[in-house]
């Protein structure tokens, strides 16, 4: 006879009409495995009730499953605990491991995922499903235990309601809790440090809908993280600051020049013929454009779809899961949708231009940004922002800070239907500003953009926070504010 493999929360089940709590953990390490722990409490009179919880329990299904069990230990108020314990090696296994508790047929964990995304000097978890509490009791009993017993759980459920004066779904409670590596940054739930938790009744009206995400700093040795955050901040500093001050005096002395007027043009023969115009060309590299990333630089958080997006579109009733949140948003960057599509393709209700609002609402820019951006002019450099973003989404943070008045060039993705770091992207910014790559210098926290820019012949400088963790080798200068530059203001 082959009972299901999570028997501890049948029984947890079977006995719930006298009190049971059951209490499932997850417990996420950064490599992506991690543990299962379940939990099962049965109050006094459920071991009254039914005696086989303290001294009959059959565990083997259990262990023959790799499940590590723990009990039934009898507590000092007569109670009994059962604990179960199972690891997954992979983020891909832990929807089999919840499905073994009461079983895939019974529904009640569904649609389950880890997602783990990298980044440079981060990488976010993001744990979503849903959980319906309502117990079927013919789907957790095994087939052949009720041919030989009659009822799915071996006695009528009217009896044992009778039993205990109450229904089932009166007495049982569900913890489900979510531990992942570092602290919580948004949950649908109840959260305390790493952890957060839902608690659940059969008689709830709706399933509830999980979602949990945190993220942490990638780990290499402190000793090299130590050493070179002073040796790269202060190289960072002074090769930066040597490059705006030797091209932006050049510049501003030559600005009146009209031979550098026409050198600037690539399009335009300069007077003297083809021999003026090749020597143009082989000029040193003169500074004109600065060129900032949206998303980590000039704003303050990198990954907005996780840490802003998911998390607004779930409190707004979306159903959609974290793959069908980046598909739809990836299009939307690409020009294919609107900001109310997207609203629409995600499920949220509400009116469009609202959504909008409370969404962008949530950027805030880099501390200091604005400041660097004027001293830059100062210098009589010009100042472009790339952003791979919906067009709508990034005109309203846009005209929110005023930024228009600052930036002369936006690339946004939106509308030239092309994502950083695609070749054909940064094309388009060297065709909407007029600057070669060689007269330009790219601020990013992206290391695959940087790349990109560097071997099209663009300057380059990683922007690491002053929070984050610095790579253990780049090949771009490392910045780590925009103080930095040109120094504070008196």
């Amino acid at each position: 006879m082959r009972l299901r493999l999570f028997f501890v929360a049948l029984l947890a089940f079977f006995a719930a009409a006298c009190n049971a709590t059951v209490a499932v953990d997850v417990d996420v390490v950064d490599d992506g495995s991690g543990t299962v722990t379940v939990r099962t409490e049965f109050d006094a009179a459920a071991v009254e009730a039914v005696p086989e919880l303290a001294d009959g329990l059959r565990i083997d299904d259990l262990e023959d499953a790799d499940w590590q069990i723990d009990g039934p230990v009898r507590g000092g108020d007569g109670g009994v605990v059962v604990t179960a314990v199972k690891p997954f090696e992979t983020l891909e296994q832990l929807p089999n491991v919840l499905d073994e508790i009461v079983g895939s047929a019974a529904g009640v964990f569904s649609d389950f995922e880890i997602v783990r995304e990298r980044t440079f000097a981060r990488t976010t978890y993001s744990l979503s499903g849903r959980i319906d509490p309502t117990i079927n009791l013919n789907q957790l009993s095994d087939l052949e235990l009720q041919g030989l017993l009659g009822e799915p759980l071996g006695r009528p459920i009217s009896e044992i309601e009778a039993t205990a004066g109450t229904s089932l779904n009166e007495t049982i409670e569900m913890m489900f809790s979510v531990t992942l590596p570092d602290t919580v940054e948004s949950s649908t739930g109840s959260s305390d440090g790493n952890t957060a938790t839902w608690v659940l009744r059969p008689n709830d009206p709706l399933p509830t809908d999980i979602l949990v995400m945190s993220s942490v700093e990638d780990s290499t040795p402190r000793i090299w993280a130590a050493i070179s955050l002073v040796a790269l901040a202060l190289l960072a500093t002074l090769l930066v600051f040597r490059v705006l001050a030797r091209f932006g005096n050049r510049h501003a002395e030559a600005r009146g020049s009209r031979d550098s007027v026409q050198m600037r043009r690539p399009d335009r023969v300069p007077e003297g013929g083809a021999d003026a115009q090749s020597a143009g060309q082989a000029r040193p590299p003169r500074l004109e454009l600065v060129v900032l990333d949206a998303r980590g630089v000039l704003y303050d958080e990198a990954n907005d779809i996780g840490a802003r997006l998911v998390p607004f579109v779930r409190e707004r009733g979306s159903k959609a899961s974290l793959q069908e949140i980046n598909d739809v948003t990836r299009a939307a960057t690409l020009g294919r949708f609107s900001t109310a599509e997207v609203w629409t393709e995600l499920g949220v209700e509400g009116e469009p231009a609202d959504l909008d609002r409370e969404y962008t609402e949530n950027f805030q820019l880099r501390e200091g940004v604005l400041d660097f951006i004027d001293r830059l002019h100062e210098r009589g450099l010009r100042v472009a922002v790339i952003t791979n973003n919906v067009v709508g989404w990034s005109k309203m943070v846009r005209a929110r800070f005023d930024l228009d008045a600052r930036v002369d060039t936006w690339v946004v993705s939106g509308e030239i239907g092309s994502r950083k770091p695609d070749q054909a992207f940064f094309e388009a910014l060297r065709r909407m500003t007029g600057v070669p790559f060689a007269d330009s210098l790219l601020i990013d926290d992206q290391i695959d953009d940087l790349d990109m820019a560097r071997s099209l012949g663009m300057s380059t400088a990683m922007f690491v926070p002053t929070d984050a963790q610095l790579p253990t080798a780049s090949p771009h200068p490392i910045v780590n504010g925009f103080d930095s530059f040109f120094g504070r203001r008196a």
